[in-house]
């Protein structure tokens, strides 16, 4: 009779089991939607409570490679721990999970998407956002080692003949205000790939990957007030030596959480320049015509050191008719784009030490045979995942993190874009004064 009872009690306990399943089997479809859920069984030796380097490596390589809006929940309590001694299992599984919380929102995940459930016994479930954020940021605004600036009356206008050779021109009365008033024009040059990572700056536009010619930020002041152009006025900008058979556009640009996002303005097309675009032509002995080529001669004041204004003599010739010449009717963020079409792209995704960072890096994309720099999306501190990019295009991955005490970490990896799904690189710890040097050798 008594066997009887016991093996009554097991069944129904068996029963009950089964119904718990299917019950949290279907609250977890409740609350997560239609995203998919997958599981990580995670082994700690000798009842350990804390975690080791092997089960850190997997929970961020399975979230590096969860999809966006998917879940993952950890199962940290083993059968064998479970028949050995239940009650301990479920109390060290709660002690497990908060171990991994932690370590989870150490390296980058918010509170928000983190979540604990039973089932009966308590999991650990963390999601991954449907949209990743741009692991770069606009940054070193204040910096003025790349802007000149220079005041002029309105009525004159003004021509801005930039150390690149790439020139912006005012015309007469392009501002709102009077004949007299004073303007001040101050203008910040990326032309490089270098100055896109120094400052970042990136070509990445509201449709897609972008070619670029060059970024500007443009602004005018007048009596220490911002002021904007007249309407429907415009004013030129000319890329020295850009002249491609794709066409090129101007692009404006708007921050948007940090990033600068270009969208392109479909009506203001780049064209090549030609010998009516110039005032004064050069002649030269070397048997090419004294039409092909116009010298630029100007003076410039560029902020120096000390903030103070002071006057550089700019002197640049090219041949007609490489340059490109667009208008833009409005101020701020300015580009000389196209958006860079191509048949097959991919998406890769980078871990930086096997994925284990307390503090997140700015990522970039460095294409060498296109003119292009993109951020990577920050998945957690360690991890990273680019946006689609042509396949086979051969690309350096740039990665730098600010540190303490006058040191910065990088990593950098030349590769090919693939169908490789993960690849690894390894930081370095180095000094600040040495971070131009590194982006010289490396940025290209």
């Amino acid at each position: 009779m008594l066997r009887s009872n016991s093996s009554s009690l097991r069944s129904k306990a068996s029963d009950m089991r089964k119904i718990y399943v299917v019950f949290f089997v279907c609250i977890s479809q409740l609350l997560v939607g239609k995203n998919a859920i997958r599981g990580v069984d995670l082994y700690f030796k000798n009842n350990c409570l804390t975690l080791s380097e092997s089960n850190k490596v997997k929970i961020v390589s399975e979230y590096l490679n969860l999809g966006e809006g998917d879940w993952l929940y950890f199962s940290t309590a083993s059968s064998k721990e479970l028949q050995n001694n239940r009650l301990l299992a479920f109390k060290n599984s709660k002690i497990r999970n908060r171990v991994i919380g932690a370590f989870l929102k150490n390296n980058g995940i918010k509170q928000t998407h983190l979540t604990y459930k039973y089932n009966p016994l308590e999991n650990l479930w963390v999601n991954k956002p449907s949209i990743l954020k741009s692991s770069v940021n606009v940054k070193k605004q204040n910096d003025k080692g790349n802007q000149t600036a220079r005041s002029f009356r309105n009525i004159d206008g003004a021509l801005f003949n930039l150390p690149s050779g790439n020139s912006i021109e005012f015309k007469s009365m392009s501002f709102e205000g009077f004949s007299e008033d004073r303007i001040t024009v101050k203008i910040k040059e990326y032309a490089s790939k270098s100055d896109f990572v120094k400052y970042g700056v990136t070509a990445f536009g509201d449709k897609g990957m972008l070619e670029t010619q060059g970024m500007y930020h443009v602004e005018a002041t007048s009596n220490n007030q911002k002021i904007s152009l007249r309407r429907n006025t415009s004013y030129t900008l000319k890329i020295k030596e850009g002249k491609n058979e794709m066409p090129f556009y101007s692009f404006y640009g708007k921050e948007q959480n940090g990033q600068v996002i270009w969208s392109k303005n479909a009506q203001e097309k780049f064209y090549s320049e030609s010998p009516e675009d110039f005032d004064g032509i050069s002649s030269y002995e070397d048997g090419e015509s004294k039409s092909d080529f116009v010298e630029y001669t100007d003076t410039v004041f560029v902020d120096n050191e000390n903030g103070e204004l002071e006057p550089m003599l700019i002197r640049e010739s090219s041949r007609i008719g490489d340059g490109l010449v667009g208008q833009f009717s409005s101020l701020g963020w300015i580009n000389c784009d196209r958006f860079y079409d191509t048949k097959e792209t991919i998406t890769m995704k980078l871990k930086i030490d096997n994925g284990i960072s307390d503090q997140g890096y700015s990522v970039y994309i460095i294409f060498k045979d296109i003119n292009s720099v993109l951020p990577l999306y920050s998945v957690t501190n360690g991890t990273y995942q680019t946006p689609k990019i042509p396949k086979g295009s051969s690309i350096t991955i740039f990665a730098i993190q600010s540190k303490e005490n006058n040191l910065e970490k990088v990593a950098f990896k030349e590769v090919v874009a693939s169908d490789q799904k993960v690849f690894q690189v390894l930081s370095k710890k180095v000094k600040k004064d040495e971070i131009e040097k590194i982006m010289r050798d490396v940025i290209f």
